[in-house]
């Protein structure tokens, strides 16, 4: 059998000329969704069933809230439990599910972006003096912003927007099926070269 063609040209955002291999970007940003669910996930549903995580209940040094009084502890079930428990769920449905994937991956640009910003912005107001603290054994007194603006918001935001801006851009769907089946063949091509087909 003749060796199948290329698959259709597909338009990439590109450093220095290259462009970001579309399977080598699928599995990249498959890898940040998974990872950050695993962040999400558990953290939503500790919240969910121990809402005084958030008093430095779970982490030391992360009393953030003061959850004496029942309506505190909903709220802490409510936005630190069912929504990132569900933001979670989010970013497994696009890491596995590619319909989805572009949105979710565009969710996230702009979640972390907003956090991260956000974060920053109110810690500019607030007169603080450093903006960024990193610890592995819980979270400095009072530095409970810094460390999630320098261990997670920060450096999720980064990745997250390089993964949107050297993403594929396929036309349409069809094309992107048609770039899957090209792939598909010139694999299978390759396969039956080495006799292992």
């Amino acid at each position: 059998a003749p060796p199948p063609q290329s698959p259709p040209a597909i338009a990439c955002w590109t450093v220095e000329g290259e462009a970001m291999n579309p399977i080598l970007h699928r599995r990249l940003t498959q890898v940040f969704l998974v990872a950050n669910s695993l962040f999400w996930l558990p953290w939503g549903f500790i919240n969910l069933i121990w809402p005084k995580a958030w008093s430095g209940d779970v982490i030391a040094g992360m009393n953030v809230y003061d959850l004496s009084d029942a309506v505190s502890r909903t709220e802490v079930r409510a936005m630190y439990g069912g929504l990132q428990m569900a933001i979670g769920v989010f970013a497994l449905l696009g890491a596995f599910r590619p319909r989805f994937r572009d949105a979710v991956l565009m969710f996230f640009v702009l979640a972390l972006t907003g956090l991260a910003l956000c974060r920053f912005g109110g810690m500019v107001a607030e007169g603080e003096t450093s903006y960024l603290s990193f610890s592995v054994s819980g979270i400095s007194p009072g530095r409970y912003n810094q460390t999630g603006l320098a261990m997670y918001e920060l450096p999720n935001m980064i990745f997250a927007w390089v993964l949107l801006l050297t993403r594929p851009r396929v036309t349409s769907p069809e094309s992107e099926i048609d770039a899957l089946r090209a792939e598909n063949e010139r694999l299978r091509h390759r396969l039956d070269e080495q006799g292992i087909n």
